[in-house]
């Protein structure tokens, strides 16, 4: 027979290892869905992770806004340059187009941050997000802001010619500011509206 004493020691240390099971399945449990919705999104995950930096710039009508908005869910940011003739053209249309479709497009934002500082003065910016649609965001900033920024994306630029050559992906940022996906500038308008959708209600 035995003894109580013992029962009792035997039940509380199952008691343990079951609570611990519980816990260890609820870990996986948040890990896995957190891994699922990332997984649900059309674009290809940037790794490591990395966080958009805080850094205050000029838009289209010259005032000092932040890269990423604070009240912004979802932000799509491109980098580009206003007498770009392929490239940047096709990505902006793209990306205009998605945003006309969401339900409710004030969650999101989608910022075009210059590539050609030197050029694309807050005029400039304004002339040429302005043909796409109302609601882009044209960025500039003092040079050593933007080398701060480019880095942060991954952007290699070239801009020792009169056509700057630059990485062209358009990443997608949550309300955290982390940068969770990269786009190609082909990728089609209902590939990020969707992944937008996600992001901004998330």
């Amino acid at each position: 027979m035995i003894p109580q004493r013992r029962i009792a020691n035997l039940v509380g240390a199952g008691t343990l290892v079951t609570a611990a099971i519980v816990v260890a399945f609820q870990l996986f449990a948040a890990m896995h869905a957190s891994k699922n919705s990332v997984g649900t999104l059309s674009g290809t995950p940037v790794v490591p992770e990395r966080s958009a930096p805080v850094v205050t710039m000029r838009d289209q009508r010259d005032h000092p806004v932040a890269l990423i908005a604070p009240g912004a869910r979802a932000t799509f940011v491109f980098f580009g340059y206003t007498h770009c003739k392929d490239t940047c053209p096709l990505a902006l249309a793209t990306l205009a187009k998605a945003y006309k479709t969401l339900p409710d497009p004030g969650r999101v934002r989608v910022e075009m941050v210059t590539v050609d500082p030197a050029h694309d003065d807050p005029a400039a910016l304004r002339r040429f997000v302005g043909l796409f649609d109302p609601h882009l965001i044209g960025l500039t900033a003092a040079k050593p802001d933007l080398d701060r920024i480019w880095s942060t994306f991954g952007v290699v630029v070239d801009n020792r010619t009169r056509e700057v050559a630059h990485g062209d992906g358009i990443y997608l940022v949550d309300a955290q500011r982390r940068i969770l996906t990269i786009y190609p500038p082909d990728v089609t308008a209902a590939d990020l509206a969707h992944d937008a959708r996600i992001v901004a209600n998330s």
